[in-house]
């Protein structure tokens, strides 16, 4: 009897663990649909190009800018790879020996054929430094560690090359409209949505400085007279140590330290996505590379061409604030002219 009991458990054991195998089996996948099944969700190439950055150099927040003096160069006139990027005419007038000019549609297929390696450095030279700061700072993200703007350009090398830059444009015209007052960040607020349909860092990175290069560098500079013309118009970035910006700064101005302040992990998330950056330093020279970093992650950006050597150079003077433009900075270094090409 127990024989035939232990049978009759078995059978019956063997069945209902077969029902219940095929009840939950249904057509054999649905329990693999559900493991496999991934969600798709959109990329955050802003993330993806932030964390990229700053996984690789951190350049705005740790080495910017990247300046060297005309006499540095000078004095390495025969070792540093020179690259001169203003208009072909000028160029002619007078360059600096071994120069190459190279014209702004070129620079980032002529950086590629070249072998950045075998230079110690790579200078670019344009007519104030300006230009030359923008694109050495996009030239630096890009991974060209060895790559340095020429400090206040043609223009320090010799004044019968560029007379009509530096040496007139110094000013206090704006000097008894500027404020001591600390201002308070914007908060903590969204990022730029960037769209390339790139997926990796490396490849949005490429994406957007083909397109900040593909616009006119005019588009990332502004003047003093048209930021204190329009100021509520912009959020105005002082690049600044703080001590120098609570000497005076232009009205609504935030100070933002630099070699910190840019960081996803400090303060990037408090530059607003919704107004126009306007962002300045002494010069002029510091800020171009804020502003191509800004404009690689999708700000719409713009520098203060000449800083504020440019609307209060007299009152830095009193203040003792560093930076400051004399004539002292212009050299008499030699020259060659060119034939320009028909």
């Amino acid at each position: 009897m127990k024989r035939v009991n232990f049978f009759l458990f078995i059978i019956l054991f063997s069945i209902s663990t077969f029902l219940i195998s095929c009840g939950n089996s249904g057509n054999g996948h649905e329990n693999e649909t559900e493991d496999s099944t991934t969600v798709s969700e959109e990329v955050d190439e802003f993330q993806l190009l932030v964390n990229y950055l700053e996984e690789n150099g951190d350049f705005i927040n740790t080495k910017s800018p990247a300046i060297v003096k005309a006499a540095e160069v000078y004095e390495n006139i025969d070792k540093y790879y020179i690259m001169d990027i203003r208009k072909t005419e000028d160029f002619a007038t007078g360059h600096i020996k071994n120069a190459v000019n190279v014209p702004k549609e070129e620079i980032l297929n002529h950086m590629k054929e070249l072998n950045s390696a075998d230079y110690e450095k790579i200078v670019i030279a344009c007519y104030s430094g300006h230009t030359a700061g923008f694109t050495t700072g996009i030239l630096r993200l890009s991974g060209y560690e060895n790559v340095y703007s020429m400090k206040w350009g043609m223009c320090s090398w010799n004044a019968e090359i560029s007379p009509a830059k530096w040496s007139k444009k110094p000013s206090n015209k704006f000097a008894e409209q500027t404020e001591t007052t600390i201002n308070e960040k914007n908060p903590a607020g969204d990022y730029p949505i960037i769209n390339t349909g790139k997926t990796t860092g490396k490849e949005i990175l490429e994406a957007r400085i083909e397109e900040v290069f593909a616009k006119s560098f005019k588009d990332y500079k502004i003047s003093s007279d048209k930021l204190f013309e329009t100021g509520n118009d912009f959020y105005i970035i002082n690049y600044w140590k703080t001590e120098d910006y609570t000497k005076a700064h232009i009205p609504g101005a935030i100070q933002y330290a630099p070699k910190s302040s840019l960081s996803s992990k400090a303060e990037l998330n408090t530059i607003p996505t919704n107004k126009t950056i306007a962002a300045y330093c002494y010069t002029g020279q510091g800020s171009t590379f804020v502003v191509a970093y800004l404009a690689i992650l999708g700000y719409d950006a713009k520098y203060l061409t000449y800083g504020t050597n440019g609307f209060m150079n007299e009152l830095m003077k009193e203040n003792e604030i560093s930076h400051i433009f004399t004539d002292k900075e212009i050299n008499k270094f030699p020259y060659e002219k060119s034939q320009v090409s028909e």
